[in-house]
């Protein structure tokens, strides 16, 4: 007796991202798994009584998109904070009088958060400093986080509660930023401003609404699954799993475990509690055990072989050595985890690959999927070497749209011909996920689709023209190669008999618009687990 479909597609174009990329008409679903692909008079012999049937009317059927990097704990979070992306704010004034509109609502001696300025987008073109927001809110703990999330400004208030002087060191990992007398400006970079941002994360409450609002938006962007980076606050480990049981959040989660707070304790924890990579189900899941090697590309923090042009000393800053990353390397490896690396500059990404050889030799051990988060700046001996080790490059492409233009004027055109080097990478037949990183950039896959195909800037101009990618390939990046990723790419990533009915239906054909529509084309309808969770 053939099976009857709870749900029918039809009348479209079904973009399997099987592995002959072919291009059907209908998908069937049945439960949570999809039943049947074809053309549409095949697939209504399975339409009974009871089957919803959805009209397609030639618009893209796809897999649930994957975001393979992003803090989707955080994300939602932060939409309760003091806005100062550039949709909010376009110069440090503006800036400012946000923070005093929050200020006159909370108690004195409270704090005040806020993220997203880009200085370089800024109408004065530097950070704002302590005597800034000492001016605006001098009753209150300002801090406000950069968009790269890699660094921030405290007030005065903020620099004494934490004991930052003029007589302060900078921090392994991190920098202070001081005035021309030696004074901090309360500019802080990467493990400077740790202890406050851990002092600061989110409340449960708040942990809960932020992913109520994370939920909602990446559904209606086609997101069906996320690999969160976040990983270090035990609070938002157990909101996620709370969300999932009670119904909250329908976005699937692979959860990184994170090693860089101060005492690196958690990360010891992790490590010695037996639990490895791939426990949970296809709801939540564990993920890779993650270092923090440099900073930030868009920052200018990211460790590189040559100097930053503004300043000849400058090289980036590194969070460990390189003995002292094979340490870690090597006991996560052993452990059974997948082993994630945040590393964007070159010689930071070189030292990455240096301890996976180094855990590889040691402990051999087939498809282990180690990563390497955001991967900036690759030659081609980097590219073989990746290759060569079977690494998993999650690379920020999307970053090239929204954070392009700060991308030139940081780096300059000349030195970006490497950068995200997606055509290269599958040249060689690698693997390599899309990723938003939100909050850095917004989450929306089409954009990211749009960068990766056209390597344009929100103002127009290219970079790496030789690293664009057709459509299909970067659909697949951000389809079927981020479920690989998370070792899933037998359940999801694609549209195929048997996996879950993870799918999105987009308002046009994206096969056959011109590639500046991608830009305004937007998500119908997205089903998870056979469930209908967002219609437009």
């Amino acid at each position: 007796m053939t099976k009857q479909a709870d749900v029918v597609f039809v009348n479209g174009s079904v973009i399997t991202v099987d592995k002959k990329d072919q291009i059907c008409e209908a998908v069937a679903v049945t439960g949570n798994r999809i039943i049947g692909v074809g053309n549409s008079p095949e697939i209504r012999i399975l339409v009974g009584p009871e089957t919803r049937i959805l009209d397609l009317k030639g618009r893209s059927l796809l897999p649930g998109f994957v975001d393979a990097h992003c803090h989707a704990g955080i994300y939602g979070a932060v939409q309760l904070q003091v806005q100062c992306c550039s949709n909010y704010v376009n110069s440090i004034e503006e800036m400012k009088r946000q923070i005093a509109l929050r200020a006159a609502s909370t108690p004195p001696g409270e704090w005040i958060i806020g993220r997203g300025y880009n200085h370089l987008q800024l109408k004065e073109k530097r950070h704002p400093t302590r005597w800034d927001f000492d001016e605006t809110a001098p009753n209150h703990k300002v801090f406000i986080t950069r968009t790269c999330g890699h660094i921030a400004v405290a007030n005065s208030r903020v620099l004494t509660e934490f004991g930052i002087t003029k007589d302060t060191p900078d921090p392994e990992g991190g920098r202070i930023e001081r005035d021309g007398q030696g004074e901090p400006n309360g500019v802080l970079y990467e493990q400077a401003m740790l202890q406050i941002r851990m002092k600061t994360f989110p409340s449960s409450n708040d942990l809960k609404k932020g992913m109520k609002l994370m939920n909602r938006d990446f559904l209606s962007l086609g997101i069906t699954s996320v690999h969160d980076a976040s990983g270090m606050n035990p609070e938002e480990i157990r909101t996620f799993q709370r969300g999932v049981t009670e119904g909250w959040v329908q976005v699937r989660l692979y959860l990184m475990f994170r090693s860089s707070e101060p005492s690196n304790r958690l990360g010891e924890i992790y490590l010695q509690s037996g639990l490895v990579t791939g426990l949970g189900n296809e709801k939540l899941r564990l993920g890779p055990y993650k270092l923090m090697l440099d900073g930030a590309g868009s920052g200018g923090s990211a460790a590189m072989r040559n100097p930053y042009s503004h300043n000849p000393a400058d090289f980036g800053i590194l969070y460990m050595d390189q003995d002292e990353l094979n340490r870690k390397v090597l006991k996560a490896h052993e452990a059974g985890y997948q082993v994630a690396i945040h590393a964007i500059g070159d010689r930071a990404i070189e030292m990455a690959l240096l301890s996976f050889e180094n855990a590889l030799k040691q402990y051999p051990r087939p498809n282990h999927r180690h990563r390497i988060e955001h991967c900036g700046f690759l030659d081609e001996s980097l590219v073989n070497k990746i290759r060569e080790l079977g690494i998993v490059p999650v690379l920020g492409v999307p970053f090239l749209y929204e954070l392009g233009d700060t991308y030139i004027d940081v780096y300059g055109l000349d030195r970006l011909n490497s950068i995200y080097p997606l055509h290269s990478l599958l040249e060689k037949g690698i693997k390599a996920p899309l990723s938003s990183d939100a909050p850095v950039i917004e989450p929306n896959p089409l954009h990211g689709i749009y960068a990766a195909i056209t390597h344009k800037t929100k103002t127009g101009r290219i970079i790496a023209p030789d690293e664009r990618v057709s459509v299909m390939q970067a659909l697949r990046a951000y389809t079927l190669s981020g479920a690989y990723a998370s070792f899933e790419e037998d359940i999801k990533g694609s549209i195929e008999v048997g996996k879950l009915a993870d799918l999105i239906v987009l308002s046009r054909n994206i096969l056959e618009c011109p590639p500046e529509e991608i830009l305004n084309t937007s998500v119908d309808l997205t089903m998870v687990d056979g469930v209908v969770v967002y219609q437009k």
